[in-house]
């Protein structure tokens, strides 16, 4: 998977359309000299990826540890000293004593639920419900389809939530899970969602240690939260980063990522990193209340993931069990990217631009590639964020009336005209 957009390049917003490639161009009108900040998933991390600076770390790492031990054993052989027990070292002037305490050992020991826990009781209550996924295309393995990413027991008899972007956003693909005992089960793909980036697992199992799905609602700026997932991948499995919550209601409505589901995220400055993808954040309660899903990976930014919220999980999850899909959500059937208002002065509104038209949209033959969206149903749309907010409260064949501008060509001038468009199911799935 490891899909990080390109630097400096639009990734393309979609309305129920996502392009095949995550990082495509898109041609639209942009500030001279505004800078993109690129955003990227918390993606799975390919098998292969950074393995040999990792071993070449730990093999220095290693050498040094054997050097600094071979100059120790000659100074001691050197007569400079000896090495002594029980915390001294004796020389030529007696014994030296170390202050030595005992240090105790943390107390992981959960209580009852709904008791406020330590990041230690946290991490011991949730990690066993935090497991490995891992992801092959079984045609060309050397693919960005392949990686591994992290996922969470919502059932003991195996359903698992993650990311649709950690199995390649489709059912295709060769996915296995591994539990935290080291277990590994081969998953079916219950249902995958690419607009809200998540998807659901089945493995034949039971008993297994399921989570506790809290309310991401009560959430409020500042409380406490960790994040525990598989950065790098089985490698560092089960790893625990604490933050507090950054932002709530957070819309991702870049250039460089996509942001079709009118989706508000949970904002953390836990760490989140490649691999994390599909992994939770947890309140400290141990109740998870969000799935960690990208970050902003700009030079300039530090501490800013985002994480899917609990209350949606809840919806989507439910769905795709029941239906395989998302019930009731609809689409566009284009692609489009964010034209500021910079190029306002030139007479270039802001809106979207349409960068292309699925063959099944109504919008064909009424809009085409380079039409700005303006409004929609008479409500001034800037930011993709708010044509989302309007079509989540529509259904399927409803009709929405769209303003688009048409920019002047050497042969005709611009203009700016309605057109009425009906709009369709959208699944969330590729295949």
């Amino acid at each position: 998977m490891n899909q990080q957009n390109p630097n400096g390049m639009y990734q393309n917003q979609s309305t129920g359309y996502r392009s095949a490639s995550s990082g495509t161009t898109g041609y639209g009108y942009a500030p001279a000299g505004q800078q993109q900040q690129p955003v990227q998933y918390a993606t799975p991390v390919a098998k292969k990826s950074g393995a040999g600076k990792v071993v070449a770390a730990i093999v220095a790492v290693l050498l040094a540890v054997g050097l600094i031990g071979a100059g120790a054993a000659a100074l001691f052989r050197n007569g400079l000293g000896t090495a002594g027990s029980g915390g001294s070292v004796q020389n030529d002037s007696g014994t030296f004593s170390f202050n030595e305490v005992e240090s105790p050992k943390t107390d992981t020991t959960v209580g009852s639920s709904g008791d406020l826990l330590t990041p230690a009781q946290v991490a011991a209550k949730v990690r066993p419900s935090i497991v490995s996924v891992v992801t092959v295309d079984n045609v060309n393995y050397m693919s960005s389809n392949s990686g591994e990413g992290s996922g969470i027991i919502l059932r003991s008899d195996g359903y698992i939530v993650t990311n649709s972007h950690v199995i390649g956003d489709s059912s295709k693909y060769d996915v296995s899970v591994i539990t935290s005992d080291g277990q590994t089960y081969d998953a079916k793909v219950v249902g995958y969602d690419v607009k809200s980036d998540l998807a659901v697992l089945k493995i034949n199992a039971t008993g297994l240690p399921e989570c506790e799905l809290g309310d991401s609602s009560q959430l409020v700026l500042g409380d406490y939260v960790v994040a525990i997932g598989n950065p790098g991948g089985r490698q560092f499995a089960g790893s625990v980063t604490m933050g507090i919550v950054s932002g709530v209601d957070r819309i991702i409505d870049t250039d460089n990522m996509e942001s079709t589901s009118a989706m508000r995220y949970i904002q953390t400055d836990a760490a989140i990193n490649p691999g994390n993808s599909g992994g939770a954040l947890v309140n400290m309660y141990g109740q998870v209340i969000g799935v960690n899903t990208a970050k902003i990976s700009a030079s300039g930014y530090e501490g800013m993931g985002f994480a899917i919220p609990s209350v949606k999980v809840k919806e989507i999850v439910t769905d795709l069990i029941q239906y395989g899909y998302v019930e009731g959500r609809v689409k566009l059937g284009i692609t489009c990217v964010t034209i500021s208002s910079a190029y306002e002065s030139q007479g270039i509104p802001a809106g979207l631009q349409i960068y292309d038209i699925n063959p099944d949209s109504d919008m064909n033959g009424k809009a085409q590639k380079y039409d700005i969206i303006t409004h929609c149903d008479g409500n001034r749309i800037t930011e993709l964020s708010q044509l989302q907010d309007i079509m989540i409260t529509k259904k399927p064949g409803d009709t929405i009336r769209l303003t688009l501008y048409r920019p002047a060509t050497t042969t005709s001038a611009s203009q700016t005209f309605d057109i009425d468009v009906k709009l369709l199911k959208d699944t969330g799935a590729n295949d």
